[in-house]
């Protein structure tokens, strides 16, 4: 009790105040919630960091990408990745924890998966939508892999995550950017990542100074970058 404690501390400690205007779940429906992965020319996106950065290579999951918001440790709205309000649909799915024990303002973005469509799909679109939420219960999952407006690096978030009891997703991670052609062949051997389905790799920078640094626009994130 007293480490799970000790964790729940820690995120809270971490988390910045979430301002009505920089919270995606304030954007007006139609709008696009969620900035996309980098992509393009993974050479010139790895010679901008020191050979050393220690990146975390995680699978990118074929699904419906969606934003949960909790407000006083209770589910308060879920987005997906067009603004639209789809609480009352996945608030129905046993998979999404209805409360969770941290009073803070939370807010998370995951993706729905149907893990019985397992497939490596290079051309497969980056979102699909899950439509029939009631019919594919069952065979639905959620992997969260992000909390929004928190200082500490992406392996710590995953571990947050984790203790607050949502799926994340499996990893591996290098300081070596020679190792980012192994993982990929292995992807592609379907060797890497075989309990999802996926269409590429999640190359995601760990240091949180240097998520920082490199900031966002409105069309990509610098720290991270899709391959396949």
């Amino acid at each position: 009790m007293r480490e799970e404690n000790d964790v729940l501390n820690h995120l809270i400690r971490n988390l910045e105040r979430i301002s009505p205007e920089d919270s995606i779940f304030n954007y007006k429906s139609g709008s696009k919630a969620f900035v996309s992965l980098g992509q393009g020319n993974i050479s010139e996106w790895l010679e901008t960091f020191l050979p050393n950065t220690r990146i975390i290579v995680e699978p990118k999951i074929i699904g419906s990408i969606i934003g949960i918001q909790y407000i006083n440790g209770e589910l308060n709205k879920v987005i997906n990745k067009n603004v639209q309000d789809i609480t009352e649909s996945v608030s129905s799915l046993k998979i999404i924890p209805k409360s969770l024990p941290i009073k803070n303002r939370l807010e998370i973005q995951g993706i729905l998966y149907n893990d019985k469509n397992l497939s490596r799909r290079k051309n497969e679109p980056e979102f699909i939508e899950i439509q029939n939420w009631q019919s594919q219960s069952n065979r639905l999952k959620f992997c969260a892999f992000q909390i929004y407006q928190c200082n500490i690096n992406h392996f710590q978030t995953l571990q947050e995550l984790k203790h607050l009891n949502f799926e994340i997703p499996q990893t591996h991670f290098t300081n070596f950017i020679s190792d980012i052609e192994i993982y990929l062949q292995c992807w592609r051997e379907g060797k890497l990542f075989t309990s999802y389905p996926t269409n590429g790799l999640v190359l995601k920078i760990n240091s949180r100074k240097l998520q920082k640094y490199l900031g966002e626009n409105n069309l990509s994130i610098p720290c991270a970058y899709a391959i396949n």
